[in-house]
């Protein structure tokens, strides 16, 4: 017999399930709740129930499937072994990942969404927030090791590498076509470059 909390549990998972693809498949402003309940194959007023508003579903969804997503790239960054490392597996990580992916596509949507919408903006500043943390952290920890000059601040370099990375994530998306092996040898002389000030 399935309990009423267990129950509760696996409708609520299928409506935000449902919601992350919906906004994968139609883009966010075009989803509905018709359309969610549709596809989660429950009553449409069990979404206002669990949610309140089509836009805290919506929120929740994107938050659960980007967590998802990154969390083998944030995985990836606190086990690195060096900052070299973090930068090659997340440029190898971006030329191996599927443009279409949820991730991708959510990541978009909800950058979109956040000109309208004042918490998905919240939402966005505290994903990155996060990542410029962890990255800054990795950073200093190179620093200690002697991989990368003291001179650099590990905030700002956070935010300057990071934002390479994003700029690279857009091109995927966009599927612009760069020469991979070349952008590969410049991130390398990069990374030789922030070293130098540790010789």
């Amino acid at each position: 017999m399935v309990k009423p909390d267990d129950q509760d549990t696996s409708r609520k998972d299928r409506i935000l399930q449902a919601a992350g693809e919906l906004i994968v498949e139609v883009g966010w402003t075009n989803v509905t709740t018709r359309l969610i309940s549709k596809r989660a194959g429950v009553n449409n007023a069990l979404i206002h129930y669990y949610f309140g508003t089509k836009d805290d579903l919506l929120l929740e969804a994107a938050s659960v499937a980007f967590e998802a997503e990154m969390s083998g790239p944030m995985t990836m960054m606190e086990e690195a072994g060096s900052i070299a490392e973090v930068l090659k597996d997340a440029f190898a990580w971006l030329r191996s990942m599927d443009v279409r992916s949820p991730l991708m596509v959510i990541s978009m949507e909800a950058a979109h969404q956040a000109v309208r919408d004042e918490r998905v903006g919240a939402w966005i500043r505290g994903v990155w927030s996060g990542y410029f943390d962890l990255f800054a952290a990795t950073i200093t920890a190179g620093q200690e090791r002697g991989e990368i000059s003291p001179y650099f601040d590990a905030n700002g370099l956070a935010v300057v590498l990071g934002a390479l990375v994003d700029g690279l994530f857009l091109y995927r998306l966009v599927e612009l076509n760069f020469d991979a092996e070349k952008t590969a040898g410049a991130i390398d002389a990069l990374i030789d470059a922030l070293a130098k000030g540790t010789q």
